[in-house]
């Protein structure tokens, strides 16, 4: 076999380490990679108090299931509206609209304002009001238009909904495919309305203090934005990293490294 000049190889050297380094740098560190590190990493088991979760509050804009029943199920019938589930989740029929001023428009009884009140709250005030047509009224509220859109570095974003109030952020993330290998777990942003103001609010899921946050449980029309770690922009920007990942081009490097050492 011809032999090949010192210059040739060291040449050949180069390119091998530049395409480790280039491997090396397109790598997300494992650390950036786990969430609540502070818990997975101590090897003991701790617990930790569940605060109470503020509970949420109708808005304009909700759309609201209100069920009416007592023993006279005819005199019941005309303060109900149909709604029925279909099997992708959507509700089929009209719910009640909370208008701009926080009203809704229920039969016989006209406006009644709801704007602010949690559901408990709405239930007895429209219970309370029901008492003039019906014996022992029982009322049931339910939200129809709880829903957070997820978007950034997750696998399927989009709007998601959620049947229950009690809703976390990372079962919102969970229905969105997981959070990318690129995803900031330490930066994770919530935008959130409250009536004329909106909030921006950072959640760290590195750490286990995340459970903590104001921002852990959702509310409706909560928008989450996974932001990406700096190592995507490399990636984007340079195409090397891409190329000298593919594994038969170090492969046949090193096969002619070893090759020429003989």
């Amino acid at each position: 076999m011809t032999r090949i000049n010192r210059t040739t190889k060291n040449l050949i050297y180069a390119v091998l380490l530049i395409c480790f380094f280039g491997l090396f740098q397109s790598c997300v560190p494992h650390e950036r990679l786990l969430n609540f590190q502070d818990e997975s990493d101590s090897g003991l088991i701790s617990s930790q108090y569940i605060q109470d979760v503020q509970k949420i509050v109708i808005q304009t804009d909700d759309i609201l299931s209100i069920t009416v029943s007592t023993f006279d199920s005819t005199a019941a019938r005309v303060f109900n509206k149909r709604i029925t589930q279909s099997k992708d989740g959507s509700f089929i029929g009209q719910g009640y609209l909370v208008d701009e001023e926080g009203n809704i428009e229920f039969p016989v009884l006209g406006k009644i304002k709801l704007d602010g009140f949690t559901r408990e709250v709405a239930k007895d005030t429209i219970r309370n009001r029901l008492f003039y047509y019906l014996r022992d009224p029982v009322v049931d509220v339910r939200f129809l238009n709880l829903h957070v859109s997820i978007m950034g570095d997750v696998v399927r974003p989009g709007v998601f909904t959620f049947p229950d109030e009690r809703f976390t952020l990372l079962e919102a993330l969970t229905l969105a495919g997981d959070m990318t290998s690129f995803a900031n777990r330490a930066n994770i942003m919530v935008i959130r309305e409250k009536g004329q103001l909106r909030e921006f609010g950072v959640v760290d899921l590195t750490s286990s203090r995340a459970f903590e946050s104001p921002y852990f449980y959702l509310k409706q029309n909560d928008v989450i934005y996974v932001k990406p770690l700096k190592e995507k922009a490399r990636v984007i920007n340079d195409p090397w990293p891409r190329v000298l990942s593919a594994t038969g081009v170090f492969a046949s490097l090193a096969t002619l490294v070893l090759a020429l050492t003989r």
